[in-house]
């Protein structure tokens, strides 16, 4: 149940109802205790991104959102030493969830950190795995551009080309996403977008 000022904190996701067209469910798992947390939210960070990209990049960027506001909830239980019966919306704003997805609370990577993330992620062991990896040296080239690409965003002078940026997001699996690697790449793109330069590698074979 959903008032004008709280909303219910449901402990077991079959007892939620279904959302209505201005709702988004949303379930924070923890552990040590193994329990959860579901919440019924509003929809308008999705409808305002949808509104804006492209729409091959909306079912992406609708999974980063969903994961910022995963862990606005986590945060937010994880701070009371009892969890609450209902829980302020006002939290989850559009604003909120684009904050904490666009990495405003993610820690700086290095270069060493990204690389070690890099080598862990569900991205890189896609394209490896791929038949194209060990047939053709066109795919190697663009999957080792890619790793420079994404190992760049270290840096906190790099400059990309937009099309670069798009390509990486795009090409992130969902996986990743939901991970500290993930998160630092979302927000370097958002802060990288007004920079451009050119890339000598065609990233379109990937």
């Amino acid at each position: 149940m959903q008032t004008s000022h709280e909303t219910t904190v449901y402990t077991d996701p079959k007892q939620a109802p279904k959302p209505d067209s201005m709702q988004r469910i949303i379930t924070a798992r923890f552990r040590n205790p193994a329990r959860s947390a579901t919440v019924l939210i509003s929809n308008q960070a999705w409808t305002d991104m949808e509104r804006q990209v492209p729409a091959n990049y909306a079912p992406l960027l609708a999974a980063v959102l969903e994961t910022a506001a995963k862990s606005i909830l986590a945060k937010r239980l994880e701070s009371l030493t009892v969890w609450p019966s209902t829980i302020n919306p006002a939290i989850f704003t559009a604003d909120a969830i684009i904050s904490e997805a666009s990495g405003a609370n993610t820690e700086w990577l290095t270069r060493e950190e990204l690389t070690q993330a890099w080598e862990a992620s569900k991205t890189r062991q896609q394209f490896i795995t791929s038949p194209n990896y060990s047939t053709n040296k066109a795919y190697r080239q663009a999957v080792d551009m890619f790793k420079e690409l994404v190992l760049k965003l270290a840096g906190k002078t790099s400059q990309y080309q937009e099309s670069e940026l798009d390509k990486i997001l795009v090409k992130i699996h969902a996986d990743d996403l939901e991970t500290e690697f993930g998160s630092f790449i979302i927000k370097r793109i958002e802060a990288l977008k007004n920079k451009p330069t050119k890339s000598a590698i065609d990233l379109d074979i990937l």
